[in-house]
């Protein structure tokens, strides 16, 4: 069992969760590096979340088009295909 943790109570199932330790928790200073560095991440995430599905969508159907006009495909013929 790790140290950071005490024990339980005597009963299997009391209720009670591990208490932390009174140790504190090494953490590193945010400098202006850690927090810019921080701050690209959380909005390369943010642009990731939020990408243009609506222009996604329109720029393939317009890729769906150009292949099928290149390949002389019809609507009939993507239906026949089953």
């Amino acid at each position: 069992m790790s140290q950071a943790y005490k024990t339980y109570s005597s009963t299997r199932w009391g209720g009670r969760k591990p208490a932390l330790a009174s140790q504190p928790v090494p953490q590193t200073p945010l400098g202006d590096d850690r927090f810019q560095s921080l701050l690209a991440k959380a909005n390369a995430f943010f642009a990731e979340a939020e990408r243009d599905v609506v222009a996604e969508r329109a720029a393939m159907i317009t890729e769906i088009q150009t292949r099928m006009a290149e390949y002389g495909l019809s609507i009939e013929d993507l239906e026949d295909a089953d």
